[in-house]
C-alpha cells in the first residue's frame, strides 16, 4: 500500500518546482495555445504534476480530465469553480481538501488495511463486511472523486500563476497525459536537467535584467535619491530627525509591507496588508489574534542591507520608501519562494520607534 502524503493535498505543484531549486518568480504568463511548436518548460512541468500526482496522491485515482478543467480554470484567472451543488475557490480549496484528507482518507485508510486484514486471515469463518467505498479509486462515489479531482485541479492551477512560469496549457497537458504513457517527448532525466537550468540560471538572469530596468525608471521618478550602494529611497515624511537610528547595531520598531517590482506583497506588518492567502491562515490558526497588528522591532544589523542603509535616512514617526537591488537584498538566495533570485524589492516602511544601542 502506497503512502499518502498530506503536504501533496496542499500544494503539489508548489512542492513540485521547489525541488527543482530556488528562484520562482510571481506572475507569470499563462496562455491556452493549441498550435505552437513545443514548449519544453511546459510540457515538463506537465509531467512534473503528473507524475507528482501518481506518487503522492496515491492510492486514490483521480479524474484526470476534471483536474485538467479545473487546473485549466485557475490558471487562466477564475476565483472560483462548481462541482454539482459544491463551490471550489481560492480560500476556501486548502481547507476543503485538508478536511477531506483527515476525516474522510485517513479513516479509509485504516479501514482498508483492516478490511485485507480479514479477507486474507485464513482462520476467519466469515467474509469481511462490504466497505462504503472503491477500494479501486478510495471514493465512495463518482461526485465525490468529481469534487476532490477539482480541489486538487483547482490548487495546482492556482499554484502555476504563483510559479510565475511563462506556460503554455496546451503542452502542460500534453506533458500532463504523456506521462502517464511510454510516448514521453523528454524523459525524466532531460526534464530535470531542464527544469534546473531554468531556475538556476534562466530565471536569475531574467530577475536581473528586468529588475535593473524597473530601477532605472523608479530613479527618474521625483523626490528618489540614490545612494553610493545603489540604494533609492524616497522620504514620505521625514519625522523626528534627533530621534533617528545612527549606527546598523541601534534598534527600531517599524510597520512595513515589502512588494516585489511585479507588485505582489509577499511580507508585511499589518494584517490588512497581507497576502489574502495568509489572512485566510491566520483567521483559521490564529482566530484571537490574527487581527494584532503589532510593529515589528530589530537591530539594523541584522536585516538586508538595504533596510540597514535606508533607516538611517528617516527620523522616528517618519515614513521613507525602500527600492533595493538584488544584491543589497537577498541576492540569488530567496528566502521565500514569494520573492525570486536576483530580484529587486520595494518596502513600505513607517518607523514607530528608535531605541539606540547602548
Amino acid at each position: 500500500m502506497k503512502k499518502f502524503f498530506l503536504t501533496a493535498a496542499f500544494s503539489l505543484f508548489a512542492a513540485i518546482v521547489v525541488s527543482c531549486g530556488s528562484g520562482i518568480v510571481a506572475n507569470g504568463d499563462i496562455v491556452k495555445n493549441s498550435k505552437a511548436p513545443l514548449d519544453t518548460l511546459s510540457y515538463v512541468i506537465g509531467m512534473n504534476i503528473s507524475n507528482g500526482m501518481s506518487r503522492d496522491v496515491a492510492p486514490m485515482k483521480l479524474d484526470d480530465e476534471l483536474v485538467k478543467k479545473t487546473m485549466e480554470a485557475a490558471a487562466l484567472g477564475d476565483s472560483l469553480v462548481k462541482v454539482g451543488d459544491k463551490v471550489i475557490t481560492t480560500e476556501s480549496a486548502p481547507n476543503q481538501i485538508s478536511e477531506f484528507a483527515m476525516t474522510v482518507f485517513a479513516p479509509r485508510m485504516q479501514k482498508l488495511q483492516a478490511w485485507e486484514a480479514a479477507k486474507n486471515d485464513t482462520t476467519a469463518t466469515t467474509a469481511p463486511e462490504p466497505l462504503d467505498f472503491d477500494t479501486e479509486t478510495m471514493f465512495a462515489n463518482e461526485d465525490e472523486r468529481a469534487y476532490i479531482s477539482s480541489i486538487f485541479g483547482f490548487i495546482t492551477g492556482r499554484d502555476l500563476i504563483k510559479s510565475g512560469f511563462p506556460v503554455n496549457l496546451h503542452w502542460l497537458f500534453q506533458g500532463y497525459d504523456d506521462a502517464k504513457g511510454a510516448n514521453v517527448k523528454v524523459t525524466i532525466e532531460q526534464g530535470s536537467a531542464f527544469m534546473r537550468n531554468y531556475i538556476n540560471v534562466v530565471i536569475p538572469a531574467d530577475n536581473a535584467k528586468k529588475s535593473a530596468e524597473w530601477l532605472a525608471q523608479i530613479e527618474k521618478e521625483p523626490g528618489v535619491k540614490k545612494t553610493e550602494s545603489g540604494l533609492l529611497y524616497r522620504i514620505e515624511a521625514e519625522g523626528d530627525m534627533s530621534a533617528k537610528a545612527n549606527a546598523p547595531v541601534d534598534t527600531v520598531t517599524v510597520h512595513y509591507k515589502g512588494t516585489t517590482r511585479k507588485g505582489v506583497v509577499f511580507d508585511a506588518s499589518r494584517f490588512a496588508d497581507k497576502p489574502a492567502e495568509t489572512q485566510e491562515m491566520l483567521k483559521r490558526y490564529q482566530p484571537d489574534s490574527y487581527m494584532n497588528d503589532t510593529p515589528v522591532s530589530f537591530p539594523l544589523n541584522r536585516v538586508i542591507k538595504g533596510w540597514t542603509e535606508g533607516m538611517q535616512f528617516v527620523g522616528k514617526g517618519g515614513k521613507i520608501t525602500l527600492w533595493i537591488p538584488a544584491e543589497l537584498a537577498y541576492g540569488k538566495q530567496s528566502p521565500t519562494p514569494a520573492i525570486g533570485s536576483n530580484e529587486a524589492l520595494k518596502f513600505e516602511v513607517e518607523l514607530i520607534d528608535v531605541k539606540p544601542a547602548k
